[in-house]
């Protein structure tokens, strides 16, 4: 029987995380147990003398992803294995630093800041890449599951867990303009899902309220 890493390898049901800086890459099966993709607006404006409502000015789309995936091990290597993968992706977190400057090797200055690229089917997702889409990880949080047990290094007494979860919270960045033209077609069609848009027919110009 097939155990789920090897059933994700074949669908290509991974989620992968490749370092912009440093182009190192680390890929987990994705047993995902919880994913929302919110989109918030900012408006600015301001209220004239006289007026009930704020003159309002649009000023950015922004978008964050909250992600929840269990990492299951089936034997020693396989937790070993993704216990490992975990250390490398926490390192990616971190800047790149140029060489030590002068004697003191803690004098060093930030070369490059720790953005990612995500992939995980056509949820995260780049027209650009094929490492996936690029952003700001805010945060990630390790909970290994203690009821389904450790497996204990005899030399050293680590733990090992046989099954984790791995929380963790993306903003991506925009890599190409977003909007809609005049014409009311959308310019980039695939956004965000891979899935098109319906073709546009009789429209009729909305007009701006504001006006």
């Amino acid at each position: 029987m097939a155990f789920f890493d090897e059933i994700a390898n074949r669908t290509n049901q991974m989620i992968t995380f490749t370092s912009v800086a440093s182009g190192q890459s680390v890929s987990f099966p994705a047993f995902v147990t919880s994913f929302s993709d919110g989109y918030t607006l900012g408006w600015g404006g301001s209220t004239p003398f006289g007026r009930v409502d704020p003159i309002k000015s649009y000023q950015n789309t922004s978008r964050r992803i909250n992600a929840t995936f269990d990492i299951l091990g089936k034997d020693e290597p396989t937790a070993r294995q993704n216990f490992e993968k975990y250390s490398a992706l926490i390192q990616m977190m971190y800047p790149v630093y140029s060489d030590p400057i002068g004697p003191n090797n803690k004098s060093r200055t930030i070369r490059a800041a720790p953005l990612m690229r995500i992939k995980y089917v056509n949820y995260l997702r780049s027209e650009t890449s094929p490492h996936g889409l690029l952003g700001c990880i805010q945060g990630v949080t390790f909970a290994p599951k203690f009821e389904s047990g450790h497996f204990v290094d005899p030399n050293s007494g680590d733990l090992m867990p046989l099954v984790y979860t791995m929380s963790l919270v993306f903003e991506p960045l925009h890599e190409s303009p977003l909007g809609t033209d005049e014409r009311g077609q959308f310019l980039s069609q695939k956004f965000p899902y891979n899935q098109g848009s319906p073709t546009v027919s009789g429209r009729q110009p909305a007009g701006d309220p504001t006006e």
